[in-house]
């Protein structure tokens, strides 16, 4: 489950952190998790903005908080993301900032289809108990209809 309105903070959170760290000299390959979160949370913003963070149900009730909080969050990566690519080309070894854009790409892929395959999971339960809900009810008006004309019979 996506928590919209702490998208921003983390993007900050994140950013911030390998910000720092670039600055001190880190090495590039022990920087790749961070840069891994932070193509996550751009996976969880871009699913939020699609309304797939939702079931069927939770599409009914999207309020405007939610989304501002979605468009406060797309900023905030968009910041992020200018600050990291000024940062990592200034401070980090040349090719870094492109070594990171593949990963990133990769691993925002990964968790696009995570995120992807939890919805239509969630999807399917909702339609799998909605359909025997539907089923059970409708026996059971068609049983009280039956004994209610039976009785009128008589």
């Amino acid at each position: 489950m996506i928590e919209v309105l702490a998208l921003a903070g983390a993007v900050k959170a994140v950013s911030g952190a390998i910000s720092a760290a670039v600055k001190a000299g880190k090495d590039a390959s022990s920087l790749m998790p961070e840069f891994g979160k932070l193509a996550q949370l751009d996976a969880e913003i871009r699913m939020a903005e699609a309304g797939g963070h939702k079931g069927f149900l939770g599409n009914l009730t999207s309020s405007e908080e939610e989304g501002f909080a979605i468009a406060q969050a797309k900023l905030a990566h968009k910041q992020a993301v200018d600050e990291l690519r000024s940062v990592c080309r200034l401070y980090g070894p040349p090719d870094m900032w492109e070594t990171v854009l593949r990963e990133q790409a990769a691993a925002r892929v990964r968790h696009a289809e995570v995120l992807k395959a939890h919805a239509d999971k969630r999807d399917k339960t909702v339609a799998i108990i909605s359909m025997v809900f539907g089923a059970v009810l409708f026996f059971i008006l068609s049983g009280l209809i039956i004994f209610g004309a039976s009785t009128l019979n008589k």
